[in-house]
């Protein structure tokens, strides 16, 4: 018997320090969520404006009406717009972010446009990055409901909408 709970103490010791020299899961998360190419390198380098009238763009593609726009900052917008549709229309505050490959959207950034959602009573909330969110994005469970569109997913939706980057 003191054999079988040594053997099991040393290996779940084995077992975590083989965790702790995997990779982080943000790391993970970044080279999942990164692909190389020119596609993103084209993406990444979008001027704010382009990147504002991308996310415009895709907006109307969609069916839903832009009503108007805030810049908050360079490279970040929101983007007020609305689906006329009866039953199922309403207004969408849209958060499009232009971040840097390496700097990740943080939950704080989600809980903001929750919170701006809620304010204006809007329908839904949708944030679109050029970047990754950061592994705490997906466990936030409270709020009004957000829809997270990251670099990979917004370049997989321009193809499939046939809208190009510039």
């Amino acid at each position: 018997m003191f054999i079988l709970v040594t053997t099991a103490i040393l290996l779940g010791l084995g077992l975590i320090l083989l965790l702790n020299r995997s990779s982080s899961p943000v790391a993970a998360e970044k080279a999942y969520y990164q692909p190389r190419g020119a596609e993103q390198q084209q993406l990444e380098r979008l001027a704010p404006e382009q990147f504002e009238r991308l996310c415009i763009r895709l907006l109307e593609q969609i069916g839903l009406s832009v009503t108007d726009c805030y810049r908050n900052r360079p490279g970040e917008i929101d983007i007020i717009a609305v689906n006329s549709q009866p039953f199922t229309g309403g207004s969408y505050i849209t958060r499009c972010v232009l971040t840097p490959p390496e700097m990740p959207i943080s939950s704080t950034q989600i809980i903001a446009l929750s919170d701006t959602v809620r304010a204006e009573k809007a329908l839904k909330g949708i944030f679109i990055t050029t970047g990754f969110f950061s592994e705490e994005v997906p466990k936030l469970t409270e709020g009004p409901p957000i829809e997270r569109i990251n670099g990979q997913r917004l370049r997989q939706i321009l193809r499939e909408r046939k809208i190009p980057l510039v």
